[in-house]
């Protein structure tokens, strides 16, 4: 960057720069998901694993769901 440039346009070109930069991340994170999920598939069937097997490692929903609050009501006296 040159000295002779404003701050206004430098921080311009180093927002352009990061808008760049994530773009190629997003780009590159799109590819290594695919050829991962690939591999992934590969080692599913050449193992033979099974749900039971992997489930461990597999987001589920239930464990972001808060517990439920019982509905019995005290008793009265």
């Amino acid at each position: 960057m040159s000295d002779s440039k404003t701050a206004s346009q430098q921080l311009a070109d180093a927002l352009k720069a990061q808008d760049d930069i994530a773009a190629k991340i997003d780009a590159l994170l799109q590819q290594t998901r695919e050829e991962d999920l690939a591999t992934a598939k590969r080692l599913i069937k050449t193992h033979t694993f099974t749900t039971t097997d992997l489930k461990p490692e597999l987001k589920t929903r239930a464990a972001t769901k808060a517990p439920r609050k019982s509905v019995v009501r005290g008793r009265k006296k």
